[in-house]
């Protein structure tokens, strides 16, 4: 196999290796590594959330809960509609537990970090809710209306390209 010998390729060609290596090094990047959560009642859960960023700045870091659009206790004792059924059959994509807009569900933040300084939404004040490490959310004892969505969202001011937010379900069960 030959060297690579930098200096012998043309400057179009090193502008574009080195816009190649930009891309793939720069960008906002946010990761839950569990897409889905089953938790017990009044037991404790972490949702994990990893982010990368080029950013110089310190991100913040931010979760917010969507509720379901429809109860899912049904489907997870195996009793679900014919109708449900049916609409989920002829479109794959769509999941009618989730796929709704936000003004028919409830929708509010758990908590916000910035640096060391964490904020916790008004809901969740009273309740051992926290962010813990770069970005997981740690909440120590779960309650019936704890089942949704839950999505990590990370802001820094200046690296605005990629995908700054991804979600996890949690279900919880009694």
């Amino acid at each position: 196999m030959n060297d690579l010998n930098i200096g012998s390729l043309p400057q179009t060609s090193l502008n574009q290796i080195h816009h190649f290596y930009s891309v793939v090094t720069e960008g906002l990047l946010v990761r839950v590594p569990e897409k889905k959560r089953v938790a017990m009642l009044f037991q404790p859960v972490v949702l994990r959330c990893h982010f990368s960023t080029s950013s110089t700045q310190p991100a913040v870091v931010q979760w917010k809960f969507k509720s379901y659009c429809q109860d899912r206790m049904g489907e997870a004792l195996g009793v679900v509609s014919a109708g449900i059924q049916a609409v989920s059959k002829r479109n794959l994509e769509w999941d009618p537990y989730v796929d709704c807009v936000d003004s028919r569900r409830t929708v509010r933040i758990v908590a916000s970090k910035q640096g060391s300084a964490v904020t916790i939404g008004e809901f969740y004040k009273g309740r051992d809710v926290t962010i813990v490490h770069d970005a997981d959310l740690h909440i120590g004892k779960l309650m019936w209306g704890d089942s949704g969505l839950y999505y990590c969202i990370i802001v820094t001011p200046d690296d605005v390209d990629g995908e700054n937010e991804e979600s996890v379900e949690l279900l919880v069960l009694g």
